[in-house]
C-alpha cells in the first residue's frame, strides 16, 4: 500500500503513454537478473537510462498491456499487465503483437482504490480472456493482491472460482515495516499456494532513510537466494517529491542511495 499522491503519479504517468519523447536506445547487454523495474514515472523517460545499461536489471512493467516509448527500446523485457477489465478483449492481440511470453494479472483487485474487482467476476474474465493465453504457452501471473488482511482472502476466493485456470506464478505486493514481516509474508504466500512468486511491488514505508536503505540492501540479497522467487521489483523508479522515502531518484533524476543499492 502506498499514498494516494503516488497513486496519482502512476495514473498521470499511464495517461502520458501516448505523448512521450522519442525512444532511448540501449546497448545490447545480457540480462539474467531477477531484478526488475516498476516504471512509475513515464513523464521523465530519460531517467530510464540509469537502469537499462546494466545486467542487474532484466525486466520492466508499467501497469499497462503495452509499453511506453522509452520501454520499447530499453533492452529490458517488457511484461504486459491487464490492470482491470478495461480493454481486456484486446489483450490477446496485444500480447501476440508484442510476442510477449509473460502476462501479469489484475492489479490489487482487493483494494477499492485500485482495480477493485469481485473475485468471482475476475475469475470469469480470466477464464474468457486470459486463460486462453496460457493455453498458447504464455506464462500467466495471477492477480496481485495487497498485503492487507483481505488480500489473501480475495486470492483464495479467486482461485476457488477460477476452476480449470492455469497460474504459473503469483505476483504479490508488500508495503510496511520490518524485514522479518516482509519475509514472513513472502514465505506465507509460497507456503499456502505453492506457486513460484514474483514480487512486483515492495518497499519499506519507514520514514527513516537509513532503515529503508538497510531494508532494501538485505531483502534484495535474500530474494536472490530463493529459487522460487523468480522476479522482483522495488517500488519504485520515480523522483523525490519530499513525501516518500522509497524512491530511487533524487529531485533532479539522479540515483540516490536506494538507486545505487539497487544497481550494485
Amino acid at each position: 500500500m502506498f499514498p494516494n499522491t503516488l497513486r496519482a503519479l502512476i495514473y498521470s504517468g499511464l495517461a502520458a503513454l501516448l505523448t512521450q519523447p522519442g525512444p532511448i536506445q540501449a546497448a545490447a547487454i545480457t540480462k539474467t537478473s531477477k531484478r526488475g523495474i516498476a516504471w512509475a514515472d513515464p513523464g521523465h523517460p530519460g531517467d530510464l537510462a540509469l537502469f537499462n545499461h546494466t545486467s542487474k536489471i532484466s525486466w520492466v512493467y508499467n501497469w499497462a498491456p503495452t509499453p511506453d516509448n522509452c520501454l520499447k527500446t530499453s533492452g529490458l523485457t517488457f511484461v504486459p499487465m491487464q490492470w482491470n477489465d478495461a480493454g481486456i478483449a484486446s489483450l490477446a492481440s496485444s500480447v501476440k503483437s508484442q510476442k510477449a511470453k509473460v502476462v501479469l494479472g489484475f492489479n490489487e483487485p482487493d483494494y477499492v482504490e485500485q482495480s477493485n474487482m469481485n473475485a468471482t467476476d475476475a475469475a470469469a474474465l480470466w477464464k474468457e480472456y486470459i486463460q486462453p493465453l496460457g493455453n498458447s504457452s504464455v506464462r500467466l501471473g495471477a492477480p496481485a493482491v495487497t498485503n492487507a488482511p483481505g488480500g489473501v482472502v480475495w486470492l483464495r476466493d479467486f482461485f476457488k472460482a477460477c476452476t480449470g485456470c492455469k497460474f504459473d506464478f503469483i505476483p504479490i505486493h508488500w508495503y510496511g515495516e520490518g524485514i522479518g514481516n516482509f519475509y514472513d509474508y513472502v514465505w506465507s504466500i509460497y507456503g499456502e499456494f505453492g506457486h513460484p512468486v514474483w514480487i512486483t511491488e515492495f518497499a519499506s514505508t519507514s520514514t527513516n532513510d537509513t532503515v529503508v536503505a538497510d531494508f532494501m540492501s538485505q531483502t534484495i540479497r535474500y530474494l536472490d537466494t530463493l529459487d522460487w522467487v523468480e522476479k522482483y521489483a522495488w517500488f519504485g523508479v520515480f523522483r523525490d517529491d519530499g513525501q516518500m522515502h522509497y524512491n530511487m531518484l533524487d529531485t533532479s533524476g539522479k540515483l540516490n542511495q536506494l538507486g545505487e543499492i539497487y544497481l550494485a
